[in-house]
């Protein structure tokens, strides 16, 4: 990988990153494809134990782990870059901790309160260590821009900042905050620290942002979920039963 040193550098410094032209448009426009094709119902037939999806301003705004159910989102998920990205952040012994779609369509108000995502890691299941073990990406499936519901991230504030839960984590209130809009192309991959605030205001814009996260954990950090790589060997299935 290109410039990892000082893509690592400005991690370490911002607390999240652009990698671009990760994936190609072409393949972000068959995950988007896919992506629509999947059903509730299949993701639970393959094991998943809760509700598959989520519903923001009556409108499905994110599916759960649809790698469960659907060969091409899996093979995103286990492809040889993923992969890369993930050991050289952290390392060969990994679990995956999420594994999701957001639609955020032309016009749908969907939006996100500021927040951290350690907010997300449940208190019991993961040590003390998972503020550094813990690695957040996303996909850009659509271009994502500041008309259309960039996340804003506020950078440094993985180090400076801590906040609590938001009351309703899907209402964006600016307040005194604000950040830096992070723009970026299809098939361009950005990673954040579990720490790093960030939120997103409505996309009122005529195009789409739809994006695909998987989020991923040092094993060391915590006893459950899925096995992602194990002494660097991908994990090509998600294990539903590691699922809590």
């Amino acid at each position: 990988m290109k410039n990892i040193a000082t893509l690592k550098k400005q991690y370490a410094e911002n607390g999240v990153i652009v990698i671009p032209s990760v994936f190609t448009s072409e393949e972000c426009d068959e995950i988007k494809r896919q992506a629509y094709s999947i059903k509730d119902s299949e993701i639970k037939a393959a094991g998943y134990p809760h509700d598959a999806s989520e519903t923001a301003y009556n409108k499905r705004s994110l599916i759960f782990f649809p790698a469960l159910a659907n060969e091409y989102i899996n093979n995103i998920r286990t492809d040889e870059r993923m992969v890369e990205l993930v050991k050289e952040f952290i390392g060969n012994d990994v679990r995956q901790i999420n594994n999701q779609i957001y639609f955020r369509e032309s016009g749908d108000e969907d939006q996100f309160a500021w927040h951290q995502d350690i907010m997300f890691r449940e208190e019991g299941s993961f040590n003390g260590d998972v503020e550094n073990d813990y690695f957040q990406t996303i996909i850009a499936v659509d271009d994502i821009t500041e008309e259309n519901g960039a996340i804003e991230f506020i950078n440094g504030s993985h180090k400076t900042m801590r906040i609590g839960a938001p009351q309703n984590l899907r209402v964006f209130g600016r307040g005194e905050l604000k950040g830096t809009k992070y723009t970026a192309k299809k098939g361009d991959v950005l990673i954040w620290s579990v720490l790093t605030v960030h939120g997103s205001e409505p996309n009122k814009s005529d195009k789409d942002r739809m994006t695909y996260m998987n989020g991923f954990c040092r094993t060391k950090a915590t006893t459950i979920y899925p096995d992602y790589l194990v002494n660097g060997n991908i994990i090509k299935s998600i294990n539903p039963t590691k699922i809590p």
